[in-house]
């Protein structure tokens, strides 16, 4: 597998303070299957963290789910100069999701959020 395509133990959050930074200062992206909440983090890497509730299923479910997410972040990570902290919290629709639409999904919140910074960067 190439180097560039793994899904490293650096590019996770793993800490309940990382989430919370995301969740406090950073972009929000509302998608059919998930919301995605992104911040700059600074470093030469994004990172990746998943939530999913115990409303969404058991925990087979679960997490199938994510392995699913973690899958589309590794195949489709953000290309851009800027990295970020990202953070899906996953609706129940996910469950029933193919994997393309989970992917296409997140590809197109991908490409809000750089819309959403090229805005936020020319106004005033």
């Amino acid at each position: 597998m190439d180097r560039g395509r793994r899904f490293t133990v650096q590019e996770r959050l793993r800490k309940r303070r990382q989430y919370l930074d995301v969740y406090g200062r950073g972009m929000k992206v509302h998608c059919p299957h998930f919301v995605l909440y992104a911040l700059e983090n600074g470093l030469r890497y994004h990172r990746l963290g998943i939530t999913v509730s115990r409303k969404i299923g058991k925990a087979v479910v679960r997490n199938t789910i994510k392995r699913r997410l973690r899958e589309v972040f590794r195949t489709n990570k953000p290309r851009s100069d800027v990295t970020f902290d990202l953070v899906l919290n996953v609706r129940k629709s996910a469950a029933d999701a193919v994997f393309d639409k989970l992917q296409t999904d997140f590809r197109e919140a991908l490409s809000r959020l750089e819309k959403g910074k090229q805005l936020a960067q020319r106004t005033p």
